[in-house]
């Protein structure tokens, strides 16, 4: 096992004493969210749709050690309007650059609701402040979400199409010469990773990890348990590939870290649960020089 400040300390490339910098301040060429005091007052932050009731800072004991007090509590219905809460990068992340993102996690199991006959995800990751807009479920001449690397999660389970699934999803630039951009929209430069289901505790301290690996034509997903000694133990099975090369046009670059909350326009919602948030973080280079083998579990 490994301590959860040795991790961070790799994906961040600094101290967990700089949990203490101003949220989304920069140390060296990471970028770094916290949320001991309330970030919705930053006037860095960047904050799209109706936002309102989405997102709202509690003042609660760490969740793990090393932690800092504080949390960004976060609701994601599909049924309500679209908002976006987002941070800016020290520095932007292309198409060539390897990079790792991390976010840290409760899942609260008070009033969890994933309906079997749904399908809709928890989300966060990165995006282009410029490209990305707002109809991520969107197919045919009105998607507009472009440039989008995300962590999901689906946590319906049903007996039709299975689950829950941890789904990683990117969206490249528009690409308008392809045949089938007309009608599939920002799904005509994309790809998408379903693997065997898993599903993700609740009530307890999760390490995601989002790793972008272009030599490997490959972004890769995992999740982690963060025991109360602040080690490090991986969820069973909560690890999926991405293959890049299913794009047909390899060309994105990211300005910004954040919470993606999609709405589907539906009457009921999918999914009506509430995460709440400790460390949202993304630096370049790789956590560690390990394989793509060994991370995907071969």
């Amino acid at each position: 096992m490994r301590r959860i400040s040795f991790v961070l300390a790799a994906v961040l490339a600094i101290p967990f004493a700089a949990r203490a910098a101003a949220p989304g301040a920069p140390a060296g060429n990471a970028t770094l969210v916290t949320f001991a005091a309330d970030p919705l007052s930053d006037s860095r932050i960047r904050l799209e749709g109706a936002f309102a009731g989405r997102v709202a800072w509690r003042d609660d004991a760490p969740a793990f050690p090393g932690d800092a007090p504080g949390s960004l509590s976060a609701r994601y219905r599909d049924d309500w309007p679209f908002a976006r809460v987002g941070w800016p990068l020290a520095e932007p992340l292309d198409e060539e650059t390897p990079f790792t993102a991390a976010a840290a996690f409760v899942i609260e199991p008070e009033g969890f609701w994933a309906d079997p006959n749904g399908f809709f995800e928890i989300s966060f990751g990165l995006y282009s402040s410029e490209a990305t807009g707002a109809q991520r479920v969107w197919y045919g001449p009105d998607a507009d979400t472009f440039e989008l690397l995300e962590f999901d999660y689906f946590p319906n389970v049903s007996p039709l199409f299975g689950g829950p699934y941890l789904s990683p999803a990117l969206f490249g630039a528009a690409n308008e010469d392809d045949p089938a951009f007309p009608f599939a929209g920002a799904y005509a430069n994309a790809a998408f990773y379903f693997g065997p289901p898993v599903e993700l505790p609740q009530g307890e301290p999760l390490l995601a990890l989002i790793e972008h690996r272009p030599g490997q034509d490959a972004a890769v997903v995992s999740v982690s348990r963060i025991l109360e000694d602040g080690s490090l133990v991986p969820v069973s099975g909560a690890v999926a590939v991405l293959p890049l090369d299913a794009l047909t046009l390899r060309r994105y670059a990211f300005d910004t870290l954040g919470l993606t909350f999609w709405s589907s326009g539906a009457e009921a919602p999918a999914i009506d649960v509430t995460v709440r948030y400790h460390l949202l973080a993304v630096r370049p280079g790789l956590v560690a020089p390990r394989s793509l083998g060994e991370v995907a579990g071969d």
